[in-house]
């Protein structure tokens, strides 16, 4: 796992050179398309359009810290899906306890890979912007600090968080407990004993960090300023025109009855 505190990857690419808020625009286009479609071929389009740009920009490192995370939540969600859909189609699996449809399948796999791009396209963005970009263009379009405050701080977490874990996770294991294992079954339930642990190490810190803002006398109302603003050029304008033209165009699709299960 990787030592890094910041998912944000220092490269000179096209992306990395937009600013935050074209790249917001385009974020919003690439999740209402995972968002508006059912059928597993269509929610693909944009989660692989994701993930070649998130490994294009130097993003490989980043997606493999958070692999098992997209794993678990993908195969969690095929689990669970089936259940929200009636059947139809198809008898694919029949066993005593009932059986699996096409439908069901279909279902199950689009919405799991709609998760799944929600992830890769958001692991894209901040791969590719710094949280000071972030907080800075969350701000430029009128989003109180307060709240862009509290996604800065996130974003700054999050690796801290990972870190947290596999340190609590090589803990576990010297003290015999196996984490792992090829069933996927086992290998959730091997992570269940690490959960509290984790989600205390965080509290704390989250509690840490707040006593030391407020011993700085940290205030959230206040007028801020930001010492590097980042330009608005032609590029950002065709970036945000195309977010919102794949975002428009998925809706109306949507609408005429296409990427349905």
């Amino acid at each position: 796992m990787s030592s890094s505190p910041s998912l944000y990857v220092d490269r000179d690419t096209f992306l990395h050179r937009l600013n935050a808020r074209s790249k917001m625009g385009l974020l919003l286009g690439v999740f209402v398309a995972a968002y508006a479609f059912g059928d597993p071929l269509w929610v693909f389009v944009p989660l692989a359009a994701s993930f070649v740009a998130l490994v294009a920009v130097g993003g490989w490192p980043n997606f493999k810290r958070l692999s098992f995370i997209v794993v678990a939540l993908f195969l969690v969600g095929f689990a669970v899906w089936p259940a929200f859909t009636d059947p139809g189609g198809d008898v694919l699996l029949s066993t005593p306890l009932g059986s699996i449809t096409e439908r069901e399948v279909l279902f199950a796999l689009g919405r799991s890979q709609r998760i799944a791009a929600f992830i890769v396209g958001g692991l894209l963005f901040v791969t590719t912007t710094s949280n000071e970009e972030i907080v800075a263009g969350m701000r430029s379009i009128g989003i109180p600090y307060a709240f862009c405050f509290a996604v800065g701080t996130a974003l700054r977490l999050f690796p801290t968080f990972l870190g947290s874990a596999n340190t609590v996770r090589q803990a576990q294991a010297a003290r015999g407990h196996e984490v792992g294992g090829r069933n996927p079954i086992t290998l959730l339930r091997s992570y269940v004993p690490l959960l509290i642990p984790v989600f205390m190490t965080a509290i704390r810190n989250v509690q840490t960090q707040a006593m030391a803002l407020e011993a700085r006398g940290f205030d959230t109302r206040g007028e801020r300023s930001f010492y590097n603003r980042q330009p608005f050029g032609t590029a950002d304008w065709l970036v945000v025109v195309l977010g919102l033209a794949v975002a428009a165009a998925s809706v109306w699709l949507r609408l005429q009855g296409y990427g349905t299960v």
